[in-house]
């Protein structure tokens, strides 16, 4: 449903945002940052993807925002390992190092794996085939839309409980 608002007002003041870029009251990347600045609300992801996506990097910044994910959960984790690896330790439904909840209820549990399981999606989905090809992937509404997951993801992961500390 968020999404969909941020999606809606987007489109609407891209209909503004035409008509001052005509009138040269406004520069593209003037636009293409407020539009990231509706998305992208934790201060570090911000600062891991803003000036590639003003520069037009679509696709870089949103491989940088999937690390910056990973950055902050290996850092609340204390994990080293990477990837996939990483988050389904770090948020492994039957003993997690960063809890969700208390785990009691099925719906808690569920929650716990799901979560668990989009991280790690997101990691082999969106991370891997723009760091390891060549080429570039996404467009500003593409990549708005992943930031804007990586910017809910990283939410969680920092309200997260740590449960026990990796030795």
């Amino acid at each position: 449903m968020k999404i969909a608002f941020v999606k809606a007002v987007l489109i609407r003041s891209r209909v503004v945002q035409s008509d001052a870029r005509k009138l040269g009251l406004v520069k593209t990347a003037d636009l293409q940052l407020s539009a990231l600045d509706t998305v992208v609300t934790d201060p570090g992801l911000r600062r891991a993807t803003e000036s590639l996506f003003s520069g037009g990097h679509f696709t870089r910044a949103v491989e940088e925002g999937v690390k910056y994910l990973q950055h902050v959960v290996r850092e609340r984790s204390k994990l080293t390992t990477d990837g996939s690896d990483l988050m389904r330790t770090a948020f492994s439904a039957n003993n997690p190092l960063l809890s969700l909840s208390g785990l009691t209820t099925q719906s808690e549990k569920d929650e716990q794996r799901g979560y668990m399981d989009i991280m790690a999606g997101c990691v082999m989905a969106i991370r891997n085939p723009r760091a390891h090809s060549v080429g570039s992937f996404d467009d500003e509404t593409s990549a708005l839309e992943m930031l804007a997951i990586m910017n809910h993801l990283i939410g969680v992961a920092r309200k997260a409980k740590v449960t026990r500390r990796r030795k």
